[in-house]
């Protein structure tokens, strides 16, 4: 629930483009997402351990995309924040 509603955030903070914040949204997820997959490792849930290992890889290569426009310095879209 909770990795839902910070991605969530996330994709809004990019569609206005306030890239910074999407950023330290998808930080976090990652963040949450690893401890998740070292709790899961210790278990014997293979299909749970590997769905969390996949939504963790497809987590940094958003936040990767993301601190990539980040560093592009576009400006915010007011328009869509309205």
């Amino acid at each position: 629930m909770i990795f839902q509603a910070i991605s969530r955030r996330a994709a809004l903070f990019e569609i206005i483009r306030d890239y910074e914040q999407a950023a330290k949204d998808l930080q976090k997820l990652v963040s949450l997402l690893t401890k998740q997959a070292e709790g899961k490792a210790g278990q014997s849930a293979a299909s749970s351990a590997t769905n969390c290992l996949s939504d963790l890889r497809q987590s940094r290569q958003r936040l990767y995309q993301v601190e990539e426009q980040a560093k592009k310095g576009i400006p915010l879209n007011f328009y869509l924040i309205l």
